[in-house]
C-alpha cells in the first residue's frame, strides 16, 4: 500500500492548455501548469527595470529561484544588461518575452517572423551565454495562432500561467498581492481536497506592486506548502536552452534542471526595512531605456567584453 501512494504521489500532472493533437488551424500548446502538485512556478515578465534588483534581492533572502521572461528592447541599456546578467549568475530561470512587429503576424512572411524572433533571442545569447528556449508571447485579441505555430517550429516552447496575480492592479496596495496567492491556494483546497501546480505570472516593473511584494507572496507559498520551482523544474526539463538563437539543439547550463547547482524550494523571511519607497536600485538618470547605438563593457564569464549593439540591424526584419 506505501508503494502504491508512493507512485500516485509522483504521477505527472498535464501541463499543456491544449494537450490533445496538434492542428494549424488551432492555438499551438501552451505549458499552463507544473508537472508535479505542490509545485509553482513565479515567473516575472517585462523586465529587467529599476526594481529587478530588488526581486532579486528579496529571491535571495528566501533562498528562492524565479522565471524571468526578459523583454530584449531594455537589454542596450547596461544597467538593464548587468541586471540579466545577475539574474542568470544568482540561478534563476531567464526565458523571453516576444511580440511580433504592430503586434501580429499579419502581412509578414515566416522567414520575416523568423528572422525577428531569433534576433531577439541574440540579444540575450550575448549576455548569458545560452539563448531561450522558453517564450512567452504578448497577448493579443484574436489570439495570433499562425505566430504561435511558427515559434513552436523554430525548437520554442511556449509558456502560459493558470495563476495571474493581476499585481498591475496593486502598485497602491502590494499586500492584495500575497493576498490573491492565498485566496487561490485555499480555493484550491476547498474545491479539490489537495494542492494544485501553478505557474504564476508578474511583472518586475515600477508600475505594479510585484517588487514591494516579494517577501510576502514568499511567506504565503511556504505557508500554504507549496515548493517553488524554476520553469524547467516545473517541465522536469533538462536541457531547457538553445544552445545558439538559430539553432535546433538543446543545452543545460550549470544551473539547469537536474544540474548539481540546480534549487528549488524557499525559506519565509521577515521582509527588511528598506524593502519599500523610492529608493530605487540604480541612479534615476540611468533609468530611461538607451534606444540607439550603444557600446557597453560587461562581465560575461568573468571576461570584459566590448559589445557594439546596433539595435536597427538586431531588430530588423528581412525584406
Amino acid at each position: 500500500m506505501a508503494q502504491a501512494a508512493d507512485e500516485e504521489a509522483t504521477m505527472m500532472l498535464p501541463v499543456w492548455n491544449h494537450p490533445t493533437e496538434v492542428t494549424n488551424s488551432g492555438p499551438a500548446p501552451q505549458a499552463t501548469a507544473c508537472v508535479y502538485p505542490g509545485q509553482i512556478a513565479v515567473t516575472y515578465n517585462e523586465g529587467p527595470s529599476d526594481v529587478t534588483a530588488k526581486v532579486l534581492n528579496g529571491l535571495k533572502a528566501a533562498q528562492a529561484k524565479a522565471s524571468f521572461f526578459v523583454n530584449a528592447t531594455w537589454l542596450y541599456t547596461q544597467q538593464y544588461a548587468m541586471i540579466l546578467q545577475r539574474a542568470h549568475n544568482d540561478g534563476h530561470f531567464i526565458g523571453m518575452t516576444y511580440r511580433a512587429p504592430g503586434d501580429s503576424s499579419n502581412g509578414l512572411t515566416d522567414e520575416q517572423i523568423k528572422t525577428d524572433v531569433t534576433n531577439t533571442a541574440k540579444i540575450i545569447e550575448t549576455l548569458i551565454g545560452v539563448a531561450p528556449k522558453y517564450i512567452r508571447l504578448h497577448y493579443t485579441q484574436p489570439e495570433d495562432i499562425r505566430l504561435e505555430h511558427i515559434i513552436r517550429s523554430m525548437g520554442y516552447t511556449l509558456v502560459s500561467y493558470n495563476l495571474d496575480t493581476q499585481d498591475y492592479n496593486f502598485r497602491n496596495n502590494p499586500d492584495g498581492i500575497a493576498n490573491l496567492y492565498r485566496d487561490v491556494f485555499a480555493k484550491q483546497i476547498d474545491t479539490y481536497d489537495s494542492k494544485g501546480s501553478f505557474i504564476s505570472v508578474q511583472y518586475d516593473i515600477p508600475d505594479t506592486g510585484s517588487w514591494q511584494a516579494i517577501y510576502d507572496v514568499i511567506r504565503t507559498i511556504n505557508d500554504a506548502g507549496y515548493t517553488m520551482v524554476r520553469m524547467d523544474g516545473c517541465l522536469n526539463d533538462r536541457e531547457p536552452y538553445k544552445e545558439s538563437a538559430a539553432s535546433l539543439k538543446f543545452v543545460a547550463d550549470k544551473h539547469s534542471f537536474g544540474s548539481a547547482k540546480y534549487k528549488e524550494g524557499q525559506i519565509a523571511v521577515d521582509k527588511p526595512a528598506n524593502a519599500s519607497g523610492d529608493d530605487m536600485s540604480m541612479p534615476k538618470k540611468q533609468r530611461k531605456p538607451n534606444h540607439g547605438l550603444g557600446t557597453y563593457e560587461m562581465l560575461i564569464g568573468g571576461v570584459a567584453l566590448h559589445i557594439t549593439l546596433i539595435i536597427a540591424s538586431l531588430l530588423c526584419i528581412a525584406s
